[in-house]
């Protein structure tokens, strides 16, 4: 089983972003794609992501695998590669062989873990708000806000804007987003307010590189949901639990 990926870096960054949250994994892989879930420890936050097979250059899979590994070696393997270097996956048996070409040939050996067979709640949600933005503003917006020391983050849609609110121990801010002033490319439904962890939010931001858009879904004393959008219809699903002041 061989799988390629042209943009290595990139490539990276979705597995950068899950060191945030999880120690290990079970990838299933199958003919859509890779398809990565879990948890992290404080049952907070819920991961759903889909690669399909359509992002890679190549994608050799006969057949259905699950593939344990541990999430922190993975980061660190990828975390050599610069914006020049493939990848290419061999998935045996009993190990993964990560090759990184670029200016010169790497090669990484990672034993396989046994898979595990979590199950994952489902959620089917309709969210009252939902908007679209760049991931590259959504990661700096969060980035500036982490800087007033707050570890609340409101979020509050009115008449179609996203108000996102911060009061810290060092500053308070409110930015108003909408598509009038260029903050949102797309944004519906009700009003609604919420908040969530700002440290569980901007521990996804990493994803900007691999992503290029945001969606942010919401209603009152519900999960947020973030979706990192990535090539040929890939997605990296965040769903962050309310929190309660």
């Amino acid at each position: 089983m061989k799988i390629k990926v042209v943009d290595a870096n990139n490539f990276s960054f979705i597995f950068k972003t899950l060191t945030e949250f999880i120690d290990e994994t079970t990838i299933q892989i199958d003919k859509d794609g890779l398809k990565i879930k879990g948890i992290d420890p404080s049952r907070t936050v819920l991961i759903d992501i889909l690669i399909p097979s359509g992002y890679f250059e190549e994608y050799e899979v006969e057949e259905e695998t699950k593939v344990g590994m541990k999430i922190e070696e993975v980061a660190d393997i990828l975390d050599s590669a610069t914006k020049n270097d493939s990848l290419s996956l061999d998935i045996q048996k009993d190990k993964i062989v990560f090759e990184l070409d670029g200016e010169y040939e790497r090669s990484f050996t990672l034993p396989v873990l046994s898979p595990t067979e979590t199950e994952f709640p489902e959620i089917k949600l309709e969210f009252p708000f939902k908007a679209q933005m760049l991931t590259a503003t959504f990661a700096d917006l969060m980035d500036e806000l982490e800087e007033t020391g707050s570890d609340i983050i409101k979020f509050k849609s009115e008449n179609g804007k996203l108000i996102i609110i911060v009061e810290g121990d060092l500053a308070s801010a409110s930015i108003e987003l909408s598509k009038e002033n260029g903050g949102l490319m797309e944004s519906e439904g009700s009003d609604a307010e919420s908040a969530y962890g700002l440290e569980y939010i901007a521990n996804t931001t990493k994803m900007k590189r691999p992503s290029d858009t945001v969606n942010i879904e919401f209603g009152s004393q519900l999960p947020l949901k973030l979706r990192y959008n990535l090539p040929q219809g890939g997605y990296a699903d965040f769903y962050i639990s309310p929190r309660t002041e």
